[in-house]
């Protein structure tokens, strides 16, 4: 979970490339004082978060130098920290192909292969390096993890019996073996095999760390949290102590995991991408930690590394899970303020400001991400959608068919949100054919897109068009949000238009418990008690909705009057 033992991912981050140009403006054989000097401005882009500059100028770097193999090297990060992969991909080959032996660049490519799920390609790499390494054991531990990781255990261990007949015993390619036979569930064979190591105090730190989850798999807890404790005493590795977080995960003791993830955190030792990584997986989970929990640990990482812009984010998302939305805000728009390049940092600053009816700033926020991200759907469809909520719809129609214009590429999720839009704006705008159309897209490409099988279900109903799909649809939406007022209010007015008007009732009911209700729904509920005759209920839920109607668009007040002064529903 949070320990990384054995796969060594690499990390796209900002923090290695800095880190490494700065190795290599000490070292570059190519001692010019102009090489030199674009080496230490591309650092300082990038440690302002300036990605585009920073390729702008490798690529002068590279114009000038062609065979600098540590830019192509340093563009292909950066290419992996914008997410683009197959630029990264190409570049990383670039690097390797001036030097082929370099292990760096061959542990970069590999873990972009490991991004792209290119387990061939790894396998390659691998047998590419063993020939110019051939008894090396961290790389005949990287194929054995490879062909395990691609279901072939196997194949792993002939690897590993080759590998000690060649090179003898290796605590290293044991621990690789022990992994192999945890996956096969053989517990009980890896302890043995790793127990040969703990007693032998290995520096190893996996050692540690998969003999106590293989401790924790045979129930044996409190060998498992000694068998860490032993190791951080023995090695020194702070990173053990991402390996006791995952003990007591297991053990479900949140409280001593998140001790434990505090001393990762503010471990010198532990480099930055480890505790990123970390962090991801804690947010991903909403049962991991308790949300003060986790705005603790993100604390921790802004306060040390305040110059990482998805520090920010981590402790932003969390403030946004505990409706604090002023203040996470302020930090999106500080993340954005160090990198500007993140388009879902945009798009979580446009959703914040949408939950906060703050519609001037999202769109005006939304025009600037557009800047930066000119053919992103899903920018234009939040801005999209602020225009919308500000009323203005000539401007909403234009950034949701953008939206719609580029989305090509995106999820059928996406694309049914975007459809959904557009059918609730058509609408509006009395484009009725058109808005039916775009509602049933939005279903046919996600049918569990709730929003919009209530909106066409609603609408239906009122025009008394399509009341069996519609019902269909209203039943839909509440089995997907059984908690949503808003649906059960249209399945009971789908069903009153149906003639329905008992099922009407216990719906409307439902939609009535624990909440302070809408002038429509109010109405709703006299409509559907007058068709049943209980005209004295019926007009005093009219009365209701009359004092809350004022200024309420939706309510046609002359007919909710006539209908209290005749006593009776009027169409």
């Amino acid at each position: 979970m949070f320990s990384n033992s054995l796969a060594r991912i690499l990390s796209l981050s900002i923090v290695f490339v800095a880190s490494f140009f700065s190795q290599v403006a000490a070292q570059q054989k190519v001692n010019t004082s102009e090489y030199h000097q674009k080496l230490v401005n591309f650092q300082q882009l990038l440690q302002s978060g300036q990605l585009d500059q920073g390729i702008e100028l490798l690529d002068d770097l590279i114009q000038h130098y062609p065979d600098s193999s540590e830019a192509y090297y340093a563009k292909s990060l950066v290419y992996g920290q914008m997410g683009d992969l197959a630029s990264s991909l190409a570049l990383a080959k670039d690097a390797i192909r001036l030097k082929p032996k370099d292990l760096t660049y061959n542990n970069h490519l590999l873990g972009l292969y490991k991004s792209t799920g290119d387990g061939d390609s790894i396998v390659k790499t691998l047998n590419n390096l063993l020939e110019y390494y051939p008894n090396n054991s961290m790389i005949l531990r990287e194929k054995i993890l490879m062909l395990n990781a691609s279901e072939k255990p196997e194949e792993a261990l002939q690897v590993y019996d080759d590998a000690i007949k060649a090179i003898g015993e290796s605590d290293t390619l044991d621990m690789v073996k022990a992994e192999v036979l945890v996956d096969m569930g053989r517990f009980k064979d890896a302890k043995v095999l790793l127990e040969k190591w703990y007693n032998r105090q290995s520096q190893i730190r996996e050692v540690y760390g998969t003999l106590a989850f293989v401790h924790n798999k045979l129930g044996q807890k409190k060998e498992a949290v000694r068998v860490v404790e032993n190791g951080l005493t023995v090695t020194k590795n702070d990173l053990l102590y991402l390996d006791l977080a995952d003990v007591y995960i297991t053990q479900k003791n949140s409280r001593l995991a998140f001790e434990a993830l505090k001393s990762a955190f503010n471990s010198e030792s532990i480099p930055y991408p480890e505790k990123h990584r970390v962090m991801m997986q804690i947010s991903a989970s909403p049962a991991m930690l308790t949300l003060p929990q986790k705005q603790d640990l993100a604390n921790a990482l802004v306060l040390k590394y305040p110059r990482i812009a998805e520090n920010y984010n981590f402790k932003a998302d969390i403030l946004w899970q505990q409706v604090q939305l002023a203040e996470a805000k302020s930090l999106y728009l500080t993340s954005l303020g160090i990198n500007p390049s993140q388009a879902d940092t945009w798009r979580k600053l446009l959703n914040v400001e949408l939950a906060a009816n703050q519609l001037k700033e999202a769109i005006m926020h939304g025009q600037e991400a557009l800047i930066h991200f000119p053919d992103n759907a899903i920018l234009f469809y939040f801005t999209g959608v602020a225009y919308y909520m500000d009323h203005n719809t000539a401007e909403a129609r234009k950034y949701l068919e953008a939206a719609l214009n580029y989305s090509e590429q995106e999820t059928d999720f996406v694309k049914s949100m975007i459809y959904g839009s557009l059918g609730d704006l058509y609408h509006e705008l009395d484009m009725i054919k058109v808005s039916d159309a775009a509602y049933q897209e939005a279903i046919a490409l996600d049918s569990t897109n709730a929003t919009a099988l209530n909106n066409v279900a609603y609408y239906w109903s009122l025009r008394k068009k399509n009341l069996d799909q519609a019902a269909e649809y209203a039943k839909q939406a509440t089995t997907i949000d059984p908690e949503s007022k808003t649906f059960m209010d249209t399945y009971a007015w789908v069903l009153f238009q149906q003639g329905k008007y008992a099922e009407a009732q216990i719906w409307l009911e439902k939609a009535l418990k624990g909440v302070q209700p809408t002038a429509v729904v109010l109405e709703h509920y006299g409509d559907i008690l007058s068709k049943q005759g209980k005209t004295k209920l019926a007009v005093a839920q009219w009365e209701k909705a009359l004092n809350l109607a004022a200024g309420d668009k939706s309510v046609d007040i002359d007919k909710l009057k006539q209908k209290i002064r005749e006593k009776k529903y009027v169409e």
